[in-house]
């Protein structure tokens, strides 16, 4: 049995190939480009783009540790979701540069005793801050971006593909009408 070899067919020279089999041969090399490549590129670009833009604390911000004055609320519950393991805003009491006492509210464990510490953030002058964003949240989020940048790369691949094939489909099914009105049986056309 002898075996025909049918690899690359639509680049090859063919007196018969047509337009059309030229426009799908680019979109298929297209699509597989940005499949192999564009996919990885844009999720790789999207990740370190999420890790550069991560908002750093302002100069002067620092991290120090608080006491709790009274003991933390219990965990909240909303509904059937109970978030016993969510930070819960207690009083606090720390020690100001200036070595003056300050009080107020900051993120501690649920349910924490009185005199246990937790971490805080204070500005240049002493005053509490919100923490800024963990390198655990912005790693997370860097993944999850790129993903979905690799992801939406390579459906727009396929989906492009796909809709290129199904155009080039009808029109090739639109000519074989068209040729088999003039020249099908019934007709009166001379070969």
């Amino acid at each position: 049995m002898t075996r025909t070899s049918v690899r690359f067919w639509r680049w090859r020279r063919n007196p018969l190939k047509r337009g059309s089999d030229r426009a799908e041969a680019w979109a298929v090399l297209t699509a597989g480009l940005l499949l192999v490549a564009g996919a990885p590129a844009a999720g790789a670009a999207t990740a370190l783009n999420t890790m550069a833009s991560a908002p750093e604390p302002p100069p002067g911000w620092h991290r120090t540790t608080a006491v709790l004055t009274h003991r933390a609320p219990p965990p909240t519950v909303t509904g059937t979701l109970n978030t016993g393991s969510a930070p819960v805003q207690a009083t606090v009491r720390w020690s100001g540069p200036d070595g003056a006492q300050h009080t107020g509210q900051a993120p501690a464990r649920p349910a924490a005793p009185a005199g246990s510490t937790t971490t805080i953030w204070l500005d240049a002058s002493g005053h509490l801050r919100p923490a800024p964003v963990d390198a655990s949240v912005v790693q997370a989020r860097a993944f999850a971006y790129g993903t979905a940048a690799f992801t939406g790369t390579a459906l727009v691949s396929g989906g492009g593909l796909s809709l290129v094939r199904h155009a080039l489909a009808r029109q090739r099914a639109a000519a074989l009408d068209h040729e088999w009105a003039r020249f099908g049986p019934g007709t009166s056309a001379q070969w």
